[in-house]
């Protein structure tokens, strides 16, 4: 959760943070309007999740081949445009994608081209997201969800797939 200007712009986690627990969104806004307990950091081991999962996101691009990246700022609004601009060129692979629309924002891992015709050209993007677990939890499937939607947005039409691109079980951790 934070605030462009004066609206407050929520992303994926934000959702799946509501849906386990009502009160964390409660908090979570009380403290971005100043007042509240602050949030609480990642745990160690929090971290070392992190980590494995970020290893096997960089792992899952190795194998893409040519992959266009935006660079992020964390500007969401910025990365957006950097975001639709390539888009629009139309490459195959989009890396760290930043979809934005209304209050929502956020950082697709990926977004894959099919050639499906959009208001992009003859093309058009779906979603994929690396997961550390083998099966998709609930969780992950709304914010494919939420990205869908916001790509949907950008490109004039919904895509028919999203993607969970889950750690092979025969792999090391």
């Amino acid at each position: 959760m934070r605030r462009i200007d004066k609206r407050v712009i929520l992303s994926a986690s934000d959702l799946t943070g509501f849906m386990g627990c009502a009160h964390r969104t409660v908090l979570d806004r009380t403290y971005l309007d100043g007042h509240g307990p602050e949030p609480v950091t990642d745990s160690a081991d929090a971290a070392l999740v992190q980590a494995q999962g970020n290893s096997h996101e960089a792992a899952y691009r190795d194998g893409l081949g040519d992959v266009h990246e935006i660079p992020v700022t964390y500007d969401t609004a910025r990365d957006a445009e950097a975001t639709l601009v390539a888009l629009r060129e139309g490459p195959q692979i989009v890396y760290h994608a930043a979809l934005f629309g209304g209050s929502w924002g956020g950082y697709a891992d990926f977004l894959e081209r099919v050639e499906r015709p959009s208001l992009l050209g003859s093309y058009s993007y779906e979603v994929t997201d690396t997961k550390l677990k083998r099966t998709a939890h609930p969780t992950h499937v709304l914010q494919l969800v939420l990205y869908s939607d916001l790509l949907a947005e950008l490109q004039g039409v919904a895509p028919n797939y999203a993607h969970v691109q889950s750690r092979n079980a025969c792999a090391p951790a």
